[in-house]
Order: C-alpha cells, then structure tokens, then sequence
C-alpha cells in the first residue's frame, strides 16, 4: 500500500468513527415526531376502523392460541402494587432506556452509532407506515380488559407521554426494547450488560401485554420490525482489510 492509499483509508476509517453533528441527530428527531404527530391525528378519524382491526387480531390470536392478553391482564389487576409498577415502567421507561443507550453510543462507540442511530429511525419508519395502512386499537379499549394505567391513575400523572390509542401494532415499546439489546449486543461483550439489555425486553413484552396496551402480535410485529430496520441499517462492509484497521485502531 502506497503512503497517499493508506492515508485515504485511515481518514475513511476516521469518518466512520467520528460522531455526526449533534445538531443534525436532533433535527432528526424533531423531524420523526412531527410526523408521527401528524399520522397519529390522521389515525384519530379513524378510530371504528381501529377498534375492528383490533377485534381481528385477537380472533386470529383466538385461532393461533396465542390470546394470553387476558390471563396476564386479570392476573396483574389482581396485584395493585405491581399493577402501578408496570403502569410506570410502560410509560416511562422505553423512552428513557432508549435515549441512554442512544447517548452511549454517540459518546462511547461512534464507530457504530450511524448505523443503531439509522436503525431507530427505521424501527420508527416501518412502524408509521403500519400505522397509516392497518391502524389497531389497544386491547385496554376493548370490553373485558382492565385499562391498568387508568385504573392505577398513572394516565392522568403522565397524560403528556400517553400514546397513540390506534397505533398498537406493531409495539414500539418492544421496538424500541428489541432495538436496545440489539445495539447493547453489538456495544459490549459483558455479561452484566447484555443481560440488562435483555432483562428490558423481556420486561417490556410482559408489561404491554399485561397492561392491556398491545396484543400478543403487536409484540411479535414490534420484534420483527426492529430486527428489520436492524438489518437494513448495517453499513457495507469496508474496503480497508480488517487486518488493516486493527494497526489502525
């Protein structure tokens, strides 16, 4: 390799490395809440459309034996302290354990935050686009369910962070959880850690179901989802040799 090569593949290698401005990741954000503000008004018009889709997806849950909203929602009724505690976990915690993670690649492992930053805005991307063609109302808002957060009163406590009432599938809180041990799983190779990331999910999963905020298929569509944009968002292998970019590093 010529001195003129290897410094074009190190500085290739630098801007692969280097963080992307803090003010364009922020626009960006902005950007994805304008529009999921603007498609969830447009799914409020359609709310009997949603309450049917939702009666499909538990007759097909129905169908496939996997219906166990009910049991996990009349279980976690029965035990009010923990029924506030999950309440709180749904609406606070997919937010935040998102956004450090987030931060904790931008500011510990540039190398690879381009591409989990892209992956979130994917997970959000493949979700809007669900949401505009098959909107589904929660379970909580069909006749047999305990909506928990309003009986713990958690809704009227953080009314600012309620979510869409017709965008259940796919889950993005299970998105979002899915998206976390992913990137977690690609950061870091301790165990503490990676077990954390997975202990969130699975947490994640009992909860919305348990709540009665998602189905049993809006948990596997969120899954999937993120695995998808996951996977969309890998960057193209790089030219310079890895051997290469370890006398690099």
């Amino acid at each position: 390799m010529t001195p003129v090569t290897a410094v074009a593949s190190a500085a290739g290698v630098f801007r692969r490395r280097t963080r992307p401005l803090l003010l364009g990741e922020i626009a960006v954000v902005v950007l994805l809440v304008g529009v999921y503000d603007r498609v969830r008004d447009i799914a409020t018009t359609r709310a009997g459309l949603a309450m049917a889709d939702a009666t499909r997806v538990l007759d097909v849950e129905r169908w496939l034996h996997i219906d166990v909203e009910h049991g996990l929602n009349d279980w976690l009724a029965g035990h009010p302290g923990l029924e506030l505690a999950a309440s709180w976990y749904y609406q606070v915690m997919h937010l935040t354990v998102t956004l450090v993670v987030l931060v904790l690649l931008y500011a510990l492992r540039p190398a690879i935050y381009r591409s989990a930053r892209t992956a979130l805005i994917g997970v959000n991307v493949l979700g809007l686009l669900v949401f505009w063609l098959l909107p589904v109302a929660p379970p909580r808002l069909l006749p047999g369910f305990v909506d928990s957060q309003v009986v713990t009163g958690v809704a009227v406590h953080s009314a600012h962070l309620s979510p869409d009432v017709y965008a259940a599938m796919p889950s993005l809180h299970v998105g979002w959880a899915t998206w976390v041990l992913l990137q977690v799983w690609a950061a870091t190779t301790r165990r503490s850690l990676r077990a954390a990331g997975a202990t969130h999910l699975a947490l994640t999963v009992v909860v919305v179901i348990a709540t009665a905020n998602h189905f049993t298929l809006d948990v596997l569509a969120g899954a999937v989802v993120a695995v998808l944009a996951a996977r969309l968002s890998l960057p193209a292998r790089s030219p310079v040799p890895d051997r290469e970019l370890a006398l690099m590093a």
